[in-house]
């Protein structure tokens, strides 16, 4: 079930415009409470688990489906959950949750960033491809801390682990190969301010979106 969900396509979530327009159905539709009644995938189910849900296991997750709730979550600018979401990618250890992996959402028609005629769609893109690096960059500080991520929840010996040999995560290719807006768009936070060229993230303004850093410290 796993493999099969993980060769389909998640459904693409909401362009940054309509996300900032309804702020609202997102932090309703991510709770804090009881995560992994909404931490699953959103491809249709067979007919069959469809006409018989009680006789069907639940959903599993994909690395897809967690990048875009990851998303949403930021571009909503939803602080807490936000961590959460990058701290449960994580704790994904499986080589499928690699970031190096994680597939392009637009593998097929991609948005042409550098001059798109629809500006919010290659928006996305670009907030999409800065948030690959926030992850790289969250995951191998602790990885080159000795704290790998098949890390067990408890850890007896931290001597052990440091001793480890460190593999770092890579941003996608995909990630890497996004072409810069054509002209620099913003993304305010939850309070409608959005910062100067100076305080805006530089993984972001690299991609020609103006943003703040979002909290990406954890553990």
């Amino acid at each position: 079930m796993i493999n099969f969900l993980i060769s389909l396509c998640e459904p693409i979530p909401p362009t940054p415009s309509r996300l900032l327009a309804d702020r609202t159905t997102v932090l309703q539709k991510y709770p804090l409470r009881r995560p992994m009644s909404w931490r699953h995938s959103l491809i249709p189910q067979p007919l069959l688990h469809r006409l018989f849900p009680l006789l069907s296991p639940s959903p599993s997750d994909t690395p897809s489906a967690s990048f875009y709730r990851l998303y949403q979550l930021f571009v909503v600018d939803w602080t807490v959950q936000f961590r959460n979401e990058l701290e449960y990618f994580w704790t994904r250890s499986e080589p499928a949750w690699a970031l190096s992996a994680l597939p392009d959402p637009y593998p097929n028609n991609k948005p042409k960033t550098g001059s798109a005629t629809d500006t919010d769609e290659a928006l996305q893109y670009a907030v999409m491809a800065g948030l690959c690096y926030i992850m790289e960059k969250a995951y191998n500080r602790l990885i080159m801390r000795g704290l790998p991520r098949d890390a067990p929840p408890v850890v007896d010996d931290f001597e052990e682990l440091r001793a480890r040999p460190k593999r770092p995560e890579n941003v996608p290719a995909w990630a890497e190969a996004v072409v810069p807006l054509g002209e620099v768009m913003d993304i305010p936070d939850s309070d409608g301010n959005v910062p100067t060229d100076e305080d805006a993230d530089d993984d972001f303004l690299r991609f020609g979106v103006r943003v703040a850093t979002p909290h990406w410290v954890f553990v």
